[in-house]
């Protein structure tokens, strides 16, 4: 089983409601990253039971991460086309 994260609570509420319609079994708990003080900076993390193929697939729908997954995000990230200057 691997641990699904989620920057905000609402997504994961959502995946949650979805998994557990069809039969999953969740946890969700918060977890901080090594050198985070701050509690309300901590990810959330959800545990599903079986962990399978069709929990993968919705994992991007609700706007989860997992460690490890290498796959580039559906929608590329905006980036500007070349350097910008600061002063002149």
């Amino acid at each position: 089983m691997s641990p699904i994260y989620f920057d905000a609570d609402d997504d994961a509420a959502e995946l949650i409601n979805a998994l557990e319609s069809e039969g999953y079994l969740t946890t969700l708990r918060r977890e901080g990253f090594a050198g985070e003080d701050d509690g309300e900076d901590h990810a959330w993390v959800l545990l599903v039971e079986p962990y399978d193929d069709r929990v993968i697939e919705m994992v991007d729908v609700y706007g989860g991460w997992m460690p490890g997954d290498d796959r580039l995000p559906v929608t590329p990230i905006d980036l500007p086309g070349g350097p910008k200057r600061l002063k002149d």
